[in-house]
């Protein structure tokens, strides 16, 4: 019995690939045009199309206020990050206006025959909260390695870098921004390691991002922001300049929760 039954698996071993192909051959076509690629969203791209929906069926009007970052966050199960990135997308979308010290208002919507940015398409889906997840991982412990290894000549590029950041005004955001990103990059550069290099450029791409830039100018446009973060780069590169290896890390981490409590709020 155990020989005729180990037989008749071999056979419909045999047997079964050729006819799985002349099926999946004759359906192969039809099969093709039924199915999209999945996708998978982000948290915010969610809690904006809910909000977006809503806008779409005429359940929120032009000139409705909607609640508060904290009770929107409260009332879609996410936290008050998501809330602001997903404002910020249908922001960026003509969706809803922020006015200051009032709320977060519908506007009128464009006409069916405008075109649509789709959510889907704001840096690609990338959001701002994961990505600074990411550099509160990576930077402190790559000014670390920058307050060990860095060169005379990197060193050098990051004095010239904060000088020329402080010779700025308080108020030039996007020079800031610039000088901003580069200093983080020179830190990298500094700390000799080229994986951990490329890891660091490709996080700072995404800050050209369109829903990473509308926050952080956000963010840079209270008074005695950008002054704040001059002081703290220069801090950083005197550390680092001094081989402190302990205290450049703790200063780009408490530099980084600095920054991401005035973008996120959390």
């Amino acid at each position: 019995m155990k020989t005729s039954l180990r037989t008749l698996f071999i056979k419909l071993q045999e047997l079964m690939p050729n006819r799985l192909i002349n099926i999946l051959n004759i359906k192969q076509k039809d099969v093709r045009i039924m199915f999209t690629p999945v996708k998978s969203k982000k948290m915010y791209v969610l809690a904006a199309d809910q909000i977006k929906g809503l806008i779409e069926e005429g359940r929120l009007k032009a000139g409705e206020q909607l609640p508060s970052e904290r009770d929107l966050a409260i009332q879609l199960g996410v936290s008050r990050s998501t809330v602001r990135e997903a404002m910020t997308a249908l922001e960026i979308q003509g969706l809803i206006e922020v006015r200051s010290g009032l709320g977060t208002f519908i506007c009128e919507q464009p006409d069916k025959g405008s075109p649509v940015l789709v959510l889907d398409d704001i840096d690609e889906g990338t959001s701002p909260f994961e990505v600074f997840e990411a550099r509160m991982i990576i930077e402190p412990v790559l000014a670390r390695l920058a307050a060990q290894r860095a060169t005379k000549e990197v060193l050098d590029d990051m004095r010239r870098n904060v000088d020329a950041c402080e010779m700025i005004n308080d108020f030039d955001y996007e020079a800031f921004e610039r000088l901003d990103e580069e200093f983080h990059l020179i830190i990298a550069r500094a700390a000799n390691n080229e994986a951990l290099y490329k890891f660091e450029e490709s996080i700072n791409s995404k800050r050209m991002g369109r829903l990473w830039g509308s926050l952080k100018l956000k963010s840079l446009q209270k008074e005695g922001r950008i002054k704040k973060y001059k002081n703290e780069h220069r801090e950083i590169l005197e550390t680092i300049t001094e081989r402190n290896q302990g205290k450049a890390e703790h200063l780009v981490r408490m530099h980084l929760k600095d920054i991401k409590r005035h973008i996120f709020g959390d």
